[in-house]
């Protein structure tokens, strides 16, 4: 997942982090449902960033990484969350997670 998402290759130290669990409406495939697990690691990662791999509907979605300060993306996040009709629900558990991470790890 990191270098799908990011281009960054772990080279050790993976460190479970915790577990974010929730539940969406799923209209799909014959379900309402659906139970997702988001399972989270501290690692560490080489230096160089290979290109990421990401998948067709976030190439479409025109979806690039950027590294930059967690404050700054924890507020890019909160503003996406008040002014943005397009925003998915990925957003608050990522926003929840950056939040942790600050709190927890910084």
């Amino acid at each position: 997942m990191v270098l799908e998402e990011t281009g960054a290759q772990v080279v050790g130290d993976v460190i479970p982090f915790g577990l974010y669990q929730e539940y969406r409406p799923w209209r799909r495939d014959g379900f309402e449902s659906v139970n997702m697990l988001s399972y989270c690691y501290v690692c560490t990662i080489a230096d160089e960033l290979a290109e990421p791999q990401f998948e067709a509907h976030e190439i479409s979605n025109g979806m690039t990484p950027v590294w930059m300060d967690i404050d700054a993306a924890i507020q890019h996040n909160l503003d996406t969350m008040t002014n943005s009709n397009k925003k998915g629900p990925s957003i608050e558990r990522e926003t929840f997670l950056l939040k942790l991470i600050k709190q927890e790890l910084l």
